[in-house]
């Protein structure tokens, strides 16, 4: 198909909000969220939407400057095509920040695709599973200072109190506290909640097996990353030694790095994002290799609007998994976000689920105009 699905301007958006406090994760905190988004339109006039979050300044320019000459004057209606035509020409080794450029630009495409044909995403990646999806409540983020959980337990709380039946907390600023921090999330949830714990990459084996083994009446649903993301053999010896489920993968980018840690074995989780990995495409490609092992897919969730709606028709057609955790589940990041509910903020059901949207493309329609006070910078480019 061309003419009308031909995509014709592609433009990019920097878009940045203060925090309301310093804060973060273990490892490094921030005082702004940013993200860069992508927006294709087709001759017809129908448009798509696309994000990536890490390195955002980088992806613009990339984006710009090479994946944009590749995508105008292609077939909208083909975003696989389009994907393999940029993983080519700038990501020939399907590693580094490149591949987050592309994830920006392959959401849009499917994003668009779905509007010039009238159906959800989860319908053109072969038809929904599920209506709804289980989600968890991510948080919260640990402010700089002194006390790095201070706050920790009213937010706890507010996730209860807000109808989540799962919690994944961030630990690993204090060793010393993080056990208290788990117990105190636990006696909060209740015994039924299911709790995850995540250490951010921040720890080394001997000391997140001691604290897995202290916390295991906790009954931790897993604990995520808990030493940096591209050391395998540690994640292998992890996988032996751990008596919690080991998750992890949001950082990885392409099928090959999934591959890799899958065939070890050293993961009984994967969580790709969708605006790192390479978007949606290479999102099924992954999945169908989780498959392949038996091993859930639980997509990690960052960003803004557009990486959460195309998230949650990405988990719209993950495979189930039987086990311990209802897989799928959904992260649902619980700080401080304006570019994600300023245009799309739905709240769980009483059970903890959220609905998946069933409208074109993303499911719901994307006004930029609500973001216009946290766009910084903006191009265009025309066929």
């Amino acid at each position: 198909m061309v003419g009308s699905s031909q995509v014709v301007k592609v433009e990019g958006f920097q878009l940045r909000c203060e925090m309301p406090m310093v804060a973060g994760n273990a490892l490094r905190v921030f005082n702004e969220r940013a993200v860069f988004l992508v927006k294709l339109t087709t001759r017809s006039g129908a448009v798509g939407w696309g994000e990536t979050w890490a390195y955002p300044g980088s992806a613009g320019a990339l984006t710009k400057s090479v994946l944009a000459p590749i995508i105008l004057g292609a077939d909208a209606t083909n975003p696989r095509a389009a994907q393999e035509r940029m993983l080519k020409v700038a990501v020939p080794d399907r590693r580094g920040q490149a591949h987050m450029a592309v994830s920006a630009v392959d959401i849009a495409m499917w994003d668009v695709f779905g509007r010039l044909v009238g159906k959800p995403i989860h319908a053109l990646l072969g038809g929904a599973l599920r209506d709804s999806v289980m989600t968890y409540a991510s948080g919260p983020l640990l402010p700089a200072g002194e006390d790095r959980y201070a706050g920790f337990s009213e937010e706890i709380t507010r996730y209860a109190q807000a109808g989540f039946r799962a919690v994944k907390i961030r630990i690993g600023a204090s060793p010393r506290e993080d056990l208290r921090v788990i117990w105190q999330a636990r006696s909060i949830l209740g015994p039924d909640a299911f709790l995850m714990a995540d250490l951010n990459e921040s720890s080394n084996v001997r000391d997140a097996v001691a604290l897995a083994h202290e916390a295991k009446d906790a009954d931790l649903g897993w604990l995520e990353e808990p030493v940096s993301h591209d050391n395998l053999p540690a994640y292998k010896r992890l996988s032996e030694l751990l008596p919690v489920p080991l998750a992890g993968g949001e950082s990885f980018c392409g099928v090959q790095a999934f591959r890799d840690i899958l065939c070890d074995g050293s993961l009984d989780v994967i969580q790709p994002d969708l605006a790192l990995c390479g978007g949606l495409t290479e999102g099924m490609r992954i999945a169908g290799l989780a498959d392949a092992f038996e091993v859930p897919v639980a997509p990690h969730v960052w960003g803004s609007c557009i990486n959460f709606l195309a998230s949650l028709q990405f988990a719209a057609v993950l495979s189930p998994r039987l086990g311990r955790l209802p897989f799928p589940l959904f992260e649902y990041d619980m700080s401080f976000n304006p570019l994600r509910s300023l245009i799309y903020d739905p709240k769980p059901d009483a059970r903890g689920n959220l609905s998946i949207p069933d409208g074109p493309g993303l499911g719901v329609d994307i006004d930029i105009s609500r973001l216009a006070d946290h766009v910084k910078d903006h191009w265009v480019l025309e066929l």
